[in-house]
């Protein structure tokens, strides 16, 4: 499945439940659909926790493919997205225990990136190149901290940030409670915001 024209497909819970059963069923149309939906949110999860240097296609075609291995048991008690954030959360897991990478997250885009995150833009009331220049900084140093956090926290943070889940989906994801998500996104979000303050004036 190519993997070029990423985008968010709007989804009804109902037409994903149908296309769900469909592919459980072998339907491989329906499964490619279902997973054609997702694809944003998977890239943009295992960008956030894979290190500059890991091979972010890759991990996104093995989470698909796991995930299309383990739909037939797939009960539906979580949501699909919540399921297959999971699949990728533990993938990214096994490949940085695999390799003993010490996960960061890079300070700049790579030019082929296709979708911006949610620290790509700091709001600027003149584009004068000072202004730039410490936006940029700012920008460096919340990314250098998201590197720093914690192995739950930073999956939790990319859940909710990258990924889009809300806490409910995140728990599902982690299989935690919600009590547990709300600790480790508001620590994270906490040093996160920390570094935002000292990097700017």
């Amino acid at each position: 499945m190519a993997i070029a024209a990423r985008r968010e497909w709007p989804v009804k819970a109902e037409d994903e439940n149908e296309l769900v059963e469909l592919a459980r069923r072998g339907d491989r149309d329906a499964a490619e659909r279902l997973l054609l939906r997702h694809e944003l949110l998977v890239f943009r999860l295992v960008r956030n926790l894979l290190p500059r240097g890991e091979d972010v296609e890759s991990a996104v075609q093995e989470t698909f493919v796991r995930a299309l291995r383990g739909l037939p048991r797939f009960a539906g008690g979580a949501t699909f997205s919540s399921w297959l954030a999971a699949i990728a959360v533990n993938l990214c897991r096994d490949r940085l225990r695999r390799h003993r990478l010490v996960p960061f997250v890079p300070l700049e885009k790579s030019g082929d990136d296709d979708d911006p995150g949610p620290l790509d833009v700091l709001p600027a009331a003149t584009p004068d190149p000072e202004r730039q220049a410490m936006a940029r900084q700012a920008v460096g140093r919340v990314r250098q901290e998201l590197g720093r956090l914690p192995g739950r926290q930073r999956e939790v943070f990319a859940l909710r940030f990258f990924a889009g889940l809300d806490l409910e989906g995140i728990a599902a994801a982690l299989g935690v409670d919600i009590g547990t998500v709300k600790t480790h996104l508001h620590r994270g979000v906490q040093r996160v915001r920390r570094a935002a303050e000292e990097a700017l004036p």
